[in-house]
């Protein structure tokens, strides 16, 4: 459902900034009851861990349980907080730790934003729930029609503010993306898909570093068939594409965690060791998409809008631009939106790894340069993307770049005869996720 995303922020910034006082508990209090999809496991169950036992961050000083109890009370499916399902405190918060910047910039790095460094880390992670309320909350419009709800303008904000974290999977627990849709009761229902809910993207490249799936079993019905790669959304911010999920393999590698999710898509959900589907959503919150800068740069104020965008009042932290990094939109419910002049994609900029043509004639390893044309492999400017952690991604992505030069030159109607660097191999081994 799209709603007017402008209009998300500030209620949720609101809603952890001010104590629940027992007005606002009685608010709550007053929400109708909301239908429960599925089950909670009866044996006793092993909830969210890190594997990689990663440290404290600056979040867990301010950002409580009671917080995270208070906003998301009908998370899960309608069940609440509850260690063993996707969307517990426990897996936001071991998610977190692997985005230490997140919801934690100081009062000496807020750069030209007018807000202090405490209102921009509750900036910052109201707008990852608000985006997340839009993506997989329940959005359910009906507690505005006072005639059914018989709840005042005030307790249907309240209740519909809480409704994030609700669903797993696009389309609900009876989605019609479902090979087989039974009652909502089980994470495998994602196993299988109708054509539909594929979300396969295919070209050389793609189907070099992120290939699909494809197998595919008839489901015993006339003219249907079932298939195993299913890509549509799943998470909190409703991960999807093949190449989205390859990418975020990609992370998990580097960070020593090997999960095959272009295998597996569906251990996105049910995987809690680490807590994959709470992960994915900080990943695709935090990571830049050249030329876009990350959600999380935008809300900090650490991005470089263009002339035409500062003189409209696009920059420092501001919510509108991130819509355009999710969904490339931001109309919503709204008819009139204010628009960004101009895109994040105009000026010219490095956005990705290629071959360097310039030199493959030498006879010397090939290498890789970074362009001004986006690409599989992005290239991350410091100028743009100025924390640390990008800089070592460029050069892993680099080598990976050379390794597919290497493992399937065709992909740049490559050969020796034409490119005689092919002939000299490179002294270190290198595999598709840079060097093991």
């Amino acid at each position: 459902m799209l709603l007017p995303q402008k209009c998300l922020l500030f209620p949720l910034l609101l809603l952890f900034s001010v104590p629940i006082n027992s007005f606002r508990r009685s608010l709550v209090q007053s929400c109708p009851k909301t239908r429960r999809y599925g089950r909670i496991q009866s044996q006793k169950c092993t909830g969210a861990v890190d594997p990689n036992l990663k440290p404290r961050v600056r979040l867990e000083k301010w950002f409580t349980r009671d917080i995270w109890e208070n906003l998301f009370p009908i998370a899960n499916q309608g069940w609440g907080e509850h260690p063993c399902m996707p969307y517990s405190f426990d897996a936001f918060i071991i998610a977190a730790r692997y985005f230490p910047d997140f919801g934690a910039i100081s009062n000496s790095s807020v750069g030209e934003s007018s807000y202090t460094g405490d209102e921009l880390q509750r900036r910052d992670v109201a707008a990852f729930f608000a985006h997340v309320l839009a993506e997989s909350g329940l959005n359910n419009l009906r507690l505005f029609n006072n005639s059914s709800s018989k709840l005042s303008p005030r307790a249907a904000s309240e209740c519909f503010y809480r409704g994030g974290f609700y669903h797993f999977f696009e389309g609900g627990p009876r989605s019609p993306l479902f090979a087989r849709r039974r009652d909502g009761n089980a994470f495998r229902d994602g196993e299988r898909c109708v054509e539909e809910g594929h979300y396969c993207k295919r070209s050389p490249e793609l189907d070099f570093w992120y290939p699909c799936k494809q197998f595919k079993d008839s489901s015993g019905k006339a003219n249907s068939s079932a298939f195993g790669g299913c890509y549509f959304g799943r998470g909190p911010l409703q991960l999807s594409w093949n190449y989205n999920y390859g990418q975020f393999r990609h992370f998990l590698r580097t960070e020593g965690i090997d999960v095959d999710l272009l295998q597996e898509p569906n251990h996105l959900l049910n995987r809690l060791d680490p807590p994959l589907a709470m992960l994915s959503a900080l990943w695709f919150y935090n990571t830049p998409q050249p030329p876009k800068p990350s959600m999380h740069e935008i809300m900090i104020g650490e991005w470089n809008p263009s002339k035409r965008n500062r003189a409209a009042g696009y920059r420092g932290s501001v919510f509108g631009p991130t819509s355009l990094v999710i969904n490339n939109e931001c109309t919503g419910e709204d008819k009139n939106p204010d628009r960004m002049p101009e895109g994040f994609g105009l000026g010219k900029r490095l956005l990705s790894w290629q071959p360097d043509w310039a030199n493959m004639w030498k006879r010397k390893p090939c290498d890789c340069m970074p362009v001004s044309f986006a690409g599989v492999l992005p290239y991350f400017d410091v100028k743009h993307h100025p924390s640390r952690r990008w800089a070592k991604e460029n050069e892993r992505n680099r080598l990976r770049c050379v390794y597919s030069i290497y493992k399937e030159p065709e992909l740049f109607r490559m050969n020796v005869d034409n490119s005689p660097c092919l002939a000299h191999s490179v002294k270190i081994k290198l595999t598709r996720f840079g060097t093991d």
